[in-house]
């Protein structure tokens, strides 16, 4: 009982810690290190920011004194600020894994070709790599989890995100011997596939989000990638391309989500779902074929099965990823891995009239979003992953709105690390 808080405990009573570099000073990496202040044993050494003052800020809305916080580029200055006990910031993000007395490094910057960059140095570097970047777990993350693996340090998404949460509840249930049919995720912003940022950019500066970010949010591609990365953990796959995504309820989810043949909207069990219905929440539909399994569960309240429902109806985000950092680093346990390889893809689709030439500029952009298919018909297909999509990727050919980009249709940076680590995926069939 209160495993987590004793051991912490017990680390801050012994002089240990759990040292850590922040990627990121957004709304994620900004509550993240708020809420870390309250831990015992976990610190935040160093925060990577594009803009120093943000994160200094960060650092002193969560108590650290401003005098106690310096900024280098340097290497060896970096070094010594931590030997002396004070808090790094620096806009270098090569510090977050040469330095040595950083345990493991958070990626909150949700962009995936450069949590390609971190999670491979970091990884090679015998860090852990927790990280808020399921874009980047979606397209890469079985080499990289493979690259971990031999490694023996620990690459993981977070509790608190909703591909955590739905793990967390599939945990649950296999602990308890139950079968899970339907793995799925409220969806949390109304769906519009062709909104842009321009459309949302007042909204999310309401928010405190950048607009690419709630673009992605409102058109649908986050989505896709929450529930690819459930896929490449489970095995599960789409029911259909992109999901079914109907509006259902708490009290209506179990019927809904049942076979077509039983009067539900499913072809297949073993599937990914999402509903606007269900927001925050994450929940899963669960079985079992034992009768008395099923009479108990009726008496419980979970109705007459032999379908039943488990529901999460939050997700706290950065709020719980310090579970994670602490499983990470202490257990060698991640939360979310994906142990099933490359099971799905999300792929690219035109928002709009795409011409020759033109880059595609990727996820929350006002030229394409993302749509949830099968790894299988992915690489039949040569469909484009939308996380593969770089600052450098072109269209080679006129491409038309709604059209399902494939690679044939633009010129991908070859050189990029997110690409070489793609390629070196795909030759190892993981």
């Amino acid at each position: 009982m209160f495993k987590i808080s004793r051991n912490l405990n017990e680390m801050k009573y012994n002089g240990e810690s759990i040292r850590l570099a922040v990627m990121g000073a957004g709304k994620m990496g900004t509550s993240l290190i708020s809420q870390l202040a309250n831990i015992d044993a976990m610190e935040v050494k160093l925060v990577i920011d594009r803009t120093p003052q943000k994160a200094i800020d960060a650092l002193v809305r969560s108590g650290v004194a401003e005098d106690k916080i310096i900024y280098t580029d340097d290497y060896n200055e970096g070094y010594e600020i931590l030997e002396k006990g004070y808090v790094c910031v620096s806009t270098n993000y090569r510090l977050s894994y040469k330095l040595m007395q950083i345990n493991a490094v958070v990626d909150c910057t949700g962009n995936p070709s450069f949590g390609a960059v971190i999670a491979r140095k970091t990884i090679q570097y015998h860090k852990h790599m927790i990280s808020f970047n399921v874009e980047c777990e979606a397209t890469v993350g079985p080499v990289l989890h493979d690259m971990a693996k031999k490694a023996g340090v620990v690459y993981t998404g977070i509790l608190g995100d909703e591909p955590g949460a739905i793990i967390d509840l599939c945990d649950q249930a296999f602990g308890m011997g139950l079968d899970v049919l339907v793995s799925a995720k409220g969806k949390n912003n109304r769906l519009d596939e062709y909104v842009t940022p321009d459309q949302v950019r007042a909204e999310a500066i309401e928010k405190g989000l950048n607009p690419k970010m709630l673009t992605s949010f409102i058109d649908g591609t986050n989505t896709m990638i929450e529930l690819n990365s459930v896929c490449n953990a489970l095995g599960f796959l789409p029911d259909t391309f992109g999901c079914h995504g109907i509006e259902t309820s708490p009290e209506n989810a179990v019927e809904d989500f049942k076979l077509k043949s039983d009067g539900g909207v499913l072809d297949n069990y073993k599937v990914v779902e999402f509903s606007k219905g269900m927001a925050p929440g994450v929940f899963i539909i669960v079985t079992s074929d034992k009768e008395d399994v099923r009479d108990l569960m009726k008496f419980l309240g979970f109705g007459d099965g032999p379908n039943y429902l488990m529901y999460r109806p939050y997700h706290l985000t950065s709020l719980e990823a310090p579970i994670t950092i602490y499983n990470a680093v202490v257990e060698n346990e991640p939360t979310i891995a994906p142990i099933q390889g490359q099971v799905a893809d999300t792929v690219t689709i035109a928002k709009r009239d795409i011409k020759k030439g033109e880059t595609l500029d990727g996820i929350g952009s006002e030229k394409v979003f993302g749509k949830l298919t099968s790894h299988t018909r992915s690489m039949k297909e040569d469909l484009l992953p939308i996380g593969l999509i770089t600052p450098k990727t072109v269209a080679k050919v006129d491409i038309p709105k709604d059209t399902l980009i494939d690679m044939t249709m633009v010129e991908i940076d070859e050189r990029a690390t997110i690409t070489r680590l793609r390629r070196r995926q795909n030759s190892m069939k993981l």
